[in-house]
């Protein structure tokens, strides 16, 4: 199939079928910070830290009766699109920079987590490691857009699913039995409140909001090729993530009972070594999969941002739908350079994913909502604007200078906040959306009927 039309490489055509959608989403949703840093955060926290994925996972099968279909009937191919059809240009800019927030975090998190792997597996230096993931993930996205990707990640996980949920019987096994196991777990690691109601919270919060704005979830609901297969295909894949997910804090916290001093984000890494050459290399594999497959999506989510939403809309509108997807490569290329140095600046594995999250979650994602579900949003245009503003700055102003510690003291995981930055910009956001738009609204009446009635009088 040809690949010069710009959505038959961004969005496959609008034209996938059911499996290859469920696989899509579910690779969406397992990757290197899922393997990796939940595997960590496990072995630090225990089972409190699923509270960082649940809420995600529920609202995304939501997202998929109610959400999906009405982006469907709107004929989008970005997020972005949608705030330049209701306000023009500046809503667009500040979306496109706030999806941004996510993907490239989540690219930098899964570029590290894949050159761990390679750093470990072949003994060579981080640096080399990330340029060897580098050329990995282009070679599978550059050349094939959207429908390569969907097929790479289906395949990708189903490997994905069955390789990491086998590891638990077998190092269950290996321990010695179950009894054995859960008398060595210490007791805080089965406590649910063990990471506070307010770091409870906020994970849900975040996890949540951030799959409502995550556009590399939503491009995979709006590639299905019906309403029908996107709905379920949220479902399926949601239920199947939703029992998977337990899996890499398992993995984690058996981890602590084997191997009580190494560091958090190697946890994973360490249980592969119990099965052997073969079997640490068949886990290896496993991760480097659900590397690739979230690196293609995120990567290619954000060149679809460059090239439609900012080469198409300002610096080419005459743009063919061939140069639409020469510029696509080439952004592809220029996005995951990006990604990798960042994941190099920054070498922890989950926070990089959760906090550009938290920062898209906190500000876009609850005016996203808005304008789908409350008419009178679409027409705040100053309101809108200011509310995602100003509820990213405030996130990025909480993690400046938030009260933070990382889960264990022996690695960087994942940061239990004694307020995580969500819950600072999700109030302001909230409040600036919500009043602002009712008092931005009522001006606009008022200010109608006062034209009115001068009308009348004269």
């Amino acid at each position: 199939m040809s690949r010069k039309d710009s959505s038959d490489y961004i969005l496959a055509g609008r034209s996938v079928p059911l499996w290859l959608v469920v696989g899509g989403v579910i690779a969406t949703l397992i990757n290197s910070a899922s393997l990796l840093g939940y595997a960590g955060s496990g072995y630090s926290l225990g089972v409190s830290a699923y509270f960082a994925s649940f809420g995600g996972i529920a609202v995304m099968m939501w997202l998929g009766f109610w959400f999906i279909p009405r982006l469907r009937r709107a004929n989008l191919t970005t997020v972005p699109e949608l705030f330049n059809r209701f306000f023009g240009w500046p809503h667009k800019v500040v979306s496109v920079i706030l999806v941004a927030c996510r993907d490239m975090g989540v690219t930098a998190g899964a570029s590290l987590g894949m050159a761990v792997v390679f750093q470990s597996v072949f003994d060579i230096p981080l640096d080399l490691a990330l340029v060897i993931t580098l050329l990995v993930t282009l070679l599978f996205t550059v050349t094939g857009g959207m429908w390569a990707v969907m097929i790479t990640d289906t395949i990708q996980a189903v490997v994905i699913l069955i390789g990491t949920t086998l590891m638990i019987p077998l190092s269950i096994a290996y321990i010695g039995g179950w009894d054995v196991l859960t008398n060595a777990i210490p007791e805080t690691h089965w406590d649910l409140g063990n990471v506070g109601g307010s770091q409870a919270f906020a994970w849900i919060a975040a996890s949540a909001l951030t799959f409502i704005g995550y556009q590399t979830l939503i491009q995979r609901g709006l590639s299905a090729e019906s309403d029908e297969v996107a709905k379920k295909s949220f479902l399926y894949g949601g239920a199947i993530s939703l029992v998977w997910y337990m899996v890499p804090f398992l993995v984690g916290i058996i981890a602590l009972v084997i191997f009580p001093n190494t560091n958090p984000e190697e946890a994973f890494m360490s249980m592969t070594t119990l099965f052997g050459t073969f079997g640490s290399l068949v886990f290896a594999v496993i991760i480097v999969a659900s590397c690739i497959s979230t690196l293609s999506s995120t990567i290619l989510t954000t060149a679809s941002n460059i090239s439609h939403d900012i080469y198409k809309q300002w610096i080419n509108p005459q743009a063919s739908e061939k140069s639409v997807v020469l510029v696509s490569r080439i952004s592809v290329v220029g996005v995951a350079i990006a990604g990798t140095l960042i994941g190099r600046s920054l070498p922890y594995i989950l926070e990089l994913l959760l906090t550009g999250g938290k920062i898209m979650a906190a500000s876009l994602a609850p005016v996203l909502l808005a304008l789908v579900f409350w008419k009178a949003a679409r027409t705040a245009y100053y309101s809108t604007i200011s509310a995602m503003i100003l509820g990213a700055l405030g996130t990025i102003l909480g993690v400046i200078l938030g009260n933070q510690t990382a889960a264990s003291d022996q690695g960087n995981v994942v940061f239990v906040w004694a307020l995580d930055p969500i819950l600072v910009g999700l109030p302001i956001t909230l409040v600036i959306l919500i009043f602002g738009t009712l008092i931005e609204n009522k001006l606009k009446r008022n200010k109608l009927t006062g034209v009115m009635d001068f009308k009348k009088v004269n």
